[in-house]
């Protein structure tokens, strides 16, 4: 780093000294000392008590989520790494027999057959769902705003934004309503939200896991990830979540390209990448490079301040041309086309929508190949280093909640955004985590790295939580707590 970092945390470890380990034991074993049926009951009490007025979830599933952890206690093993767990899922992804509204008036009573085959996964491996998590609509927008309710709020300031479009998941674990959320990531709708409200968000690999199920998304970009207030949480879903599905290619084709930058050496090589290309809050940047410089006193890392920038204007146009052009393709064409579903679109949706319609095939073909350039420009600036480090947002949660729902700053768009999109445009994975705070609002350190690097993400995560910034919950009362 170019300065001398804070060494109030000057104890020296290995940064992989069982790290993974020890946190993830110490996760198991709180958890399993309780019964599944326990566990399950104390989410559903915290959404009875904590949801009224934060409004992130949509659906709330409490027989059928009781049900399955009576079956998950009366198991005589326990199959998986989420046994017992209560989750939640975000209301992009369907759930058998449970309200999926994609955040869409139009879908507000549609209820689907089968889960999403992620979703799918993380049941079978034990996980206990609890209920869906709001969204907007059709992922589409920076907020968690939509024609079904009231926006999700910020858990640490209800007069700020969570973030989108993951934001119901993020304010949900944030606020302690559940340990650990599914969501979708196309853009950083994993990773902004947790960022801005305070809590793990992995955004893997474009092929790791399977990413389809969902409706009116991108074909290249969105892929599930999980959402925690610890990364031991984390990992368990990521584990349960990952590996190949026969149904869709780019799983089949995946490449570990960790693989032998991970086998080459231990430790960790990290590169400081503090310049999105896009104005950002000093303060917000200074926190992030004070965890960056705590984490360098760990045994075993390097951090190497390159002063090089990820330049994300050039690749900004291109990336949104094929993100809309998208959605559209996949169902945004008949929401305009008929008449009853087009009035009940939020006007951000319609204007999206519009928009899409104006991308030509030549504008098509043209973000198709900048992707391979993106792809190129992160490989030069992982050149010689296992990860980059940068801020997940250049601001902290923008105020504005419960404004009219299409009013955002421009510039507070583009600051959310500008630090995540590259990891989405080229398929690479990425992971927030708490840091610090400027101003009592959470900030997010972002890790990326090459695909494949899952494990090594989380790794880095954990060793954050453990050494540099422990994981906080949000003050969010309860509505025992504000009645008097």
């Amino acid at each position: 780093m170019a300065s001398a970092p804070d060494t109030q945390h000057g104890v020296q470890r290995n940064a992989q000294q069982d790290v993974r380990q020890d946190v993830q034991r110490d996760s198991q074993r709180k958890e399993r000392a309780r019964s599944a049926v326990t566990a399950t009951r104390e989410s559903l009490d915290r959404i009875r008590d904590r949801d009224p007025g934060l409004h992130a979830f949509l659906t709330v599933c409490p027989e059928r989520a009781l049900a399955d952890a009576e079956a998950a206690d009366a198991a005589p093993d326990r199959p998986g790494p989420m046994h017992g767990v209560p989750f939640s899922v975000k209301d992009t992804y369907p759930t058998g027999h449970v309200r999926t509204t994609f955040g869409s008036a139009v879908f507000a009573e549609h209820v689907p057959e089968r889960d999403a085959p992620v979703v799918a996964r993380i049941r079978r491996a034990g996980g206990i769902l609890v209920g869906k998590t709001n969204t907007s609509e059709f992922a589409i927008y920076i907020r968690t705003v939509n024609e079904l309710q009231p926006e999700t709020l910020n858990p640490w300031d209800p007069a700020r934004i969570c973030g989108g479009s993951s934001g119901g998941a993020a304010a949900s674990v944030a606020a302690g309503l559940t340990p650990v959320a599914l969501g979708s990531d196309g853009g950083g709708s994993v990773r902004i939200p947790a960022a801005l409200c305070g809590v793990v968000g992995l955004k893997p690999s474009r092929g790791a896991t399977p990413a389809g199920g969902g409706f009116i998304g991108t074909r290249r970009f969105s892929v599930p990830g999980p959402l925690a207030l610890r990364a031991a949480d984390a990992r368990a879903m990521w584990q349960a979540m990952r590996g190949p599905w026969d149904a869709e290619r780019s799983t089949r084709t995946f490449v570990d390209r960790d693989a032998p930058i991970r086998s080459a050496r231990p430790g960790w090589r990290l590169r400081w990448v503090a310049d999105s290309g896009r104005d950002a809050a000093p303060e917000v940047v200074e926190a992030v490079r004070r965890a960056v410089g705590r984490l360098a006193l760990l045994d075993g890392v390097e951090v190497d301040d390159g002063r090089l920038g990820l330049d994300t204007p050039r690749f900004a146009e291109p990336f949104y041309d094929a993100m809309m052009a998208d959605r559209l393709a996949t169902g945004g064409d008949r929401m305009m086309a008929d008449a009853a579903s087009r009035r009940l679109l939020s006007g951000y949706a319609r204007h999206h929508f519009e928009r899409a319609a104006e991308v030509s095939g030549a504008r098509y073909s043209e973000s198709l190949g900048r992707a391979d350039a993106a792809a190129d420009h992160l490989d030069t600036l992982l050149d010689g280093v296992d990860f980059l480090v940068t801020p997940t947002t250049g601001v902290i949660a923008p105020e504005g909640a419960g404004g009219p729902p299409d009013v955002l700053p421009e510039i507070a768009r583009r600051e959310l955004v500008a630090y995540t999109f590259l990891a989405n445009y080229t398929g690479y994975p990425a992971i927030t985590v708490p840091c610090g705070t400027v101003a009592g609002m959470p900030v997010g350190l972002q890790v990326l790295g090459r695909p494949g690097a899952e494990d090594r993400l989380l790794d880095v995560a954990d060793a954050v939580q453990s050494h540099v910034f422990p994981p906080r919950p949000a003050p969010w009362p309860t509505r025992s707590a504000t009645a008097g």
